[in-house]
């Protein structure tokens, strides 16, 4: 009987009445659904993909079409064989194609390198969608904690509520001092100014909930936490430093650094197009006042020989860069490795915590049993059974808290080994597939976005 309050506590924070419990998963389903956050990577993703359709350009031909007109004037000395002054209007239109043969391996490289960067954001998005799907964990876990708490007090304040009435009874019939009353008084005001702070750090929590899931907390239901992998420190560290999607973007983005290095190298070698144009020209000069079409095709082809030094600037540039991704990679892996390493020890101190905070709940309870017995007899002070409370209340808390960061530890080892995905949890949701909207645009020659995508 004595260990069934706290899980009365429990229940009595997860539902009210008979309504929907509103569960861990299906607050994880609205936020990846909806939460603007995540959908505004998403789009930010869309973008990148945008890069290799632009890469894939230097395969493709281009097209303009070309018109002018104006006026020429011309002033020719009279002994000239030329013909006298004049005013022309020239005018002319045409169409000119001019399609790429080699451009020193840029395309290629530039096509490696938008992919590159779009593999990198996808890592990115992944890591964005944990983050969400961790932040909606710990706000429903918190809400929960604190409801668990809020009803401790409150009954705590019941207790403390009798327990003041009595020894003011007993104050009056002379079994006990003023001391005693004021004592009673005392940790009653103070269980009410926890009872405050609960309900305040609720309200801040449930602020929190709505900004991820964007909706009110109704009717939570504890959920069931279990971590199936990793089963042990070492493998926690070796899947955070290879499946983290941090880690994969830093690899993801060292790549892109070499690639756009290739690119930039690629200025530096000949270029060669296939142009060909047609034309129609009207009133040129005097040699040719009326209309004069033409049509040609040439192979053209421009050899670098110096462009101010910024072709070799923008290789040393990419150079550097490219070393700086090296570095940035290996601080991500190591700050993936030092995450896992925190994660795991917390998830051990919870899971130790929550046996002594049990061990200390179960000795407290009989404790304050033996003291009320001892009161009774006159062995013991009502100051002795305010403490025994007091006591009791304390390792109750601290058994919530516990049960509380297990499982946040839980969801955060997930976030970090990289299992906290809606695939990876089976969150019944249609996935989010980057991949559609990579295939639409990578061949897409013409045409705009659907931003309601």
């Amino acid at each position: 009987m004595k260990k069934s309050f706290l899980t009365g506590c429990l229940l009595a924070a997860m539902s009210f009445g008979t309504a929907h419990a509103e569960t861990l998963e299906e607050a994880m389903v609205m936020a990846y659904q909806t939460n603007p956050g995540i959908e505004g990577q998403r789009a930010q993703l869309r973008a990148i993909d945008e890069h290799v359709s632009q890469a894939e350009g230097g395969w493709r031909p281009s097209v303009n079409a070309v018109t002018s007109v104006g006026k020429l004037y011309t002033k020719t000395p009279d002994n000239s064989f030329l013909p006298p002054n004049g005013t022309h209007t020239p005018q002319s239109v045409g169409i000119e194609v001019s399609q790429p043969i080699f451009h020193g391996g840029r395309t290629v490289n530039g096509i490696d390198a938008a992919d590159k960067r779009v593999m990198a954001g996808r890592a990115m998005l992944q890591a964005a969608e944990q983050q969400l799907l961790l932040n909606v964990g710990k706000a429903y876990l918190d809400i929960l904690r604190d409801q668990t708490m809020i009803e401790l007090y409150r009954h705590n304040q019941e207790v403390l509520d009798v327990r003041a009435t009595e020894t003011k009874k007993r104050f009056s019939i002379g079994e006990v001092t003023q001391t005693d009353v004021l004592q009673s008084e005392a940790r009653l005001q103070g269980i009410k100014t926890g009872l405050t702070q609960a309900q305040g750090q609720l309200e801040s929590d449930r602020a929190v909930y709505v900004r991820y899931v964007g909706k009110f907390p109704e009717n939570m239901q504890e959920p069931k936490l279990a971590l199936e992998q990793p089963k042990a420190l070492d493998e926690a560290v070796d899947l955070a430093t290879r499946k983290n999607p941090a880690v994969i973007a830093a690899q993801y983005a060292e790549d892109e650094a070499n690639a756009t290095t290739s690119v930039n190298k690629g200025t530096l070698l000949p270029q060669i197009d296939l142009v060909g144009n047609v034309g129609r020209n009207w009133d040129q000069n005097d040699f040719i006042p009326g209309r004069q079409d033409s049509a040609q095709v040439l192979l053209r082809m421009t050899i670098p020989l110096y462009s101010a030094g910024t072709d070799y600037s923008k290789v040393r540039e990419s150079q550097q860069t490219a070393s700086a991704r090296r570095m940035e990679l290996e601080d991500v892996r190591l700050s993936a490795r030092q995450m896992a390493i925190s994660s795991w020890n917390a998830l051990l101190t919870a899971r130790s915590a929550i046996a002594s905070s049990q061990s200390q709940v179960d000795a407290d309870e009989l404790a304050l049993e033996g003291v009320k017995k001892e009161n009774s007899a006159g062995t013991r002070t009502t100051l002795d059974i305010l403490n025994a409370e007091q006591e009791l209340l304390a390792a109750k808390v601290n058994l919530v808290q516990s049960k509380h960061d297990e499982a946040v530890a839980i969801l955060q080892v997930k976030a970090v080994v990289g299992t906290l995905t809606a695939e990876a949890l089976k969150l019944p949701v249609d996935r989010y597939r980057p991949e559609d909207n990579y295939e639409n645009v990578s061949g897409k020659l013409i045409g705009f976005a659907n931003t309601k995508d």
